[in-house]
């Protein structure tokens, strides 16, 4: 099997069996919510950050997991493909501490189904209203919304 593949199968299977193990875990744990989920209070700074002039993204709600996407444009019509083995298609949280509008695509080569972030803008959670949690593939920023 050629390498590229194999590494995408590995990914996958390793995704969902982690997706059963958390499946698995949020049944037995739903009980023992700690206060702070339940409140819907913000994530401490040191869980999260993103430097002034940078749009991070990152794989959970709330800007925990991984961050994906660390980019610091410097100008209007730059554009970020996100990786496609990590971060492409995972991404549920995002801040734009930029002062450029960033319109993400649900595909590869800025096309598809997009949204746009305002500057200086954090979504805690794309799924909520957003309707594009685990969807981001491509990103640039724009003039206009």
């Amino acid at each position: 099997m050629a390498g590229s593949k194999k590494k995408a199968l590995v990914g996958r299977l390793g995704r969902g069996a982690a997706l059963g193990f958390a499946a698995t875990t949020v049944i037995v744990t739903l009980g023992a919510v700690p206060a702070q989920a339940q409140e819907g209070t913000a994530v401490d700074a040191q869980d999260w950050s993103c430097d002034s002039g940078r749009i991070c993204m990152y794989e959970d709600s709330n800007y925990t997991g991984s961050k994906y996407v660390n980019w610091k444009p410097t100008g209007t019509n730059q554009k970020y493909q996100i990786d496609g083995w990590d971060g492409d298609n995972e991404i549920s949280s995002l801040i734009n501490n930029t002062s450029y509008r960033i319109r993400i695509y649900d595909n590869d080569d800025y096309s598809g189904y997009s949204i746009c972030v305002a500057p200086h803008t954090d979504i805690n959670n794309l799924k909520n209203g957003w309707v594009f949690n685990d969807e981001a593939e491509s990103a640039k920023t724009v003039t206009r919304c």
